[in-house]
């Protein structure tokens, strides 16, 4: 029998609704602007103008390696003593300024006033919204009496913290490891390795929770331990070197699979 005695959960997409978020903060902005352009193109448009900025910086590098994407930047302060994050803090202002005048330049809008307006207001709002899924409370609530919870997440450490926080999560786990923390992102399995140790556990009794395939699922194989995807759009898995060793759409279904997995 496989007795698991503590399990590892990704945050974004998994606990917290992270890109739909995201989409809704940018639709409201240009609502209440009411610029006459299409919401839905605009998200599409904006995300787009914030990546290529993004890949320009001279901290791209340090990005990639910790988890910490472009739409995020559009609302992080990046606070935290190193180098990079400070590099990153001088550079944001102007970034988030230049994303928006692209995008709106892109439906003949050239007008800088609105662009910082636009920048200020997608932050305010953006940071209002830390959705929990309907599934994720009533699913810690029924595993924190029995098993040790963790959580690994990529990203900014300040913007983490503020999901963290503002979802009120942090009480449910006893380790919560936060990528630019460590210098690296999943799927590199020292943060697993890391969760592990402040947990106590090992890679016997540890089980991943995550929606990704190529930073949660790859980054407990590559840790050794085993891996449950959460599937809530009931995606395909094609990848045969990413195939997680159980699968559901639902955390509620979590508590009995897990039941099922310690009987077998």
């Amino acid at each position: 029998m496989n007795q698991y005695k503590a399990i590892l959960f990704d945050l974004d997409d998994t606990l917290l609704v992270e890109r739909d978020s995201a989409r809704d903060s940018f639709i409201e902005i240009i609502k209440s602007f009411d610029l006459g352009i299409d919401e839905n193109e605009f998200v599409r448009i904006i995300r787009e103008e914030a990546r290529i900025l993004w890949y320009e910086l001279p901290t791209i590098e340090y990005c990639l390696k910790v988890g910490i994407s472009s739409w995020e930047a559009l609302w992080a302060d990046f606070d935290g003593a190193d180098i990079n994050l400070k590099l990153l803090s001088g550079l944001v202002g102007e970034y988030r300024i230049k994303s928006w005048e692209n995008a709106l330049s892109r439906f003949g809008i050239c007008n800088g006033s609105i662009a910082q307006k636009l920048g200020d207001s997608f932050k305010r709002i953006r940071n209002t919204k830390h959705i929990v899924y309907p599934d994720s409370i009533e699913c810690l609530e029924q595993l924190k009496p029995h098993y040790k919870l963790g959580l690994i997440t990529n990203g900014a450490t300040d913007l983490q913290w503020k999901k963290i926080n503002g979802s009120n999560l942090r009480h449910y786990f006893s380790a919560i490891v936060i990528s630019s923390e460590y210098g690296f992102a999943k799927p590199d399995p020292h943060l697993f390795l890391e969760a592990m140790s402040l947990l106590k556990s090992t890679s016997e009794n540890t089980i991943m929770v995550g929606d990704t395939l190529k930073t949660d699922i790859k980054g407990a194989k590559e840790a050794g331990i085993r891996s449950i995807w959460i599937n809530r759009n009931n995606k395909n898995c094609d990848d045969p070197d990413l195939k997680p060793d159980y699968e559901i759409n639902s955390l509620s279904l979590l508590k009995e699979v897990l039941l099922f997995i310690q009987s077998k």
